[in-house]
C-alpha cells in the first residue's frame, strides 16, 4: 500500500496557508516547499559541482541530470528534516549545520503532467574530504561531476555541450543542456551563481 504524502501548501509570498496529499498540489499547481542541496568541491584551486542522474524508474524527469539531492518537504518537516534526502540519495552523513544557505528560490515547471509550483530552500555543501557514495538505486542512477566554469556556460548557452564525470566508474559522458531537468532559466542562473559566490 503506498504511503499518502501530506506537503504544506504555500500562497504566491511564501507564506504557509494549508495541507494537501503531493498528487494534489501537482495536480492543481499549488506552492509547496522543496530541499535543495548542490555539492561542491575544490580540486587544484577549480571547482567541480555534483549533479545526479535521476533513475529510469522516475515518474518525473527520468534519466535527466539533476540537483545533487533534492526532495520534498512534507507537512510535518522544516527545512533541517531535508538533510535526509542527503542520506538517502547519496548514502554519505552531512550534517544540516555543515550546508550554507542560498536562500529560497522559485522553481515553477510547468507540463501537460504535472503543475509543480515549489518554493526551494536551496543549499551548498562543499565536500572537503574524500566521500564514498552510496547511491540510492531507485531514485538516483549515477553521480557525476564537471567543473564549475562548465556547468555555468551550458546554463548560459555559452557551450551547446559539456563534459560529466561519473564518480563511480570516471566515464566520461556528454551532456546538452536539454538532458537537464527543466527548472527555469532564473533558477539556473541563481544556482550558479550563488556556487560560484560559496566561500
Amino acid at each position: 500500500m503506498s504511503i499518502i504524502e501530506e506537503l504544506a501548501v504555500f500562497n504566491e509570498h511564501d507564506q504557509r496557508v494549508g495541507i494537501a496529499t503531493r498528487d494534489h498540489i501537482h495536480a492543481s499547481g499549488l506552492w509547496h516547499e522543496t530541499f535543495h542541496c548542490w555539492l561542491i568541491e575544490e580540486r587544484e584551486g577549480e571547482r567541480f559541482v555534483y549533479l545526479q542522474l535521476r533513475s529510469a524508474n522516475k515518474k518525473d524527469y527520468a534519466l535527466r541530470y539533476d540537483i545533487t539531492a533534492a526532495g520534498h518537504l512534507l507537512a510535518t518537516e522544516t527545512p533541517e528534516d531535508g538533510i535526509r534526502e542527503v542520506a538517502e540519495e547519496l548514502g554519505i552523513d552531512v550534517k544540516f549545520s555543515e550546508l550554507q544557505s542560498i536562500g529560497t528560490l522559485q522553481n515553477i515547471v510547468l507540463t501537460p503532467a504535472i503543475s509543480d509550483r515549489e518554493w526551494a530552500r536551496c543549499y551548498v555543501y562543499k565536500v572537503t574530504t574524500p566521500q564514498t557514495f552510496t547511491l540510492q538505486q531507485e531514485e538516483v542512477a549515477a553521480l557525476l561531476t564537471c567543473r564549475l566554469a562548465d556547468f555555468a556556460a551550458l546554463i548560459y548557452g555559452d557551450a551547446p555541450t559539456i563534459s560529466l564525470c561519473d564518480v563511480q566508474s570516471g566515464e566520461i559522458k556528454t551532456v546538452t543542456r536539454a538532458q537537464l531537468v527543466p527548472h527555469p532559466q532564473s533558477y539556473y542562473e541563481a544556482i550558479v551563481e550563488a556556487l560560484i559566490k560559496t566561500l
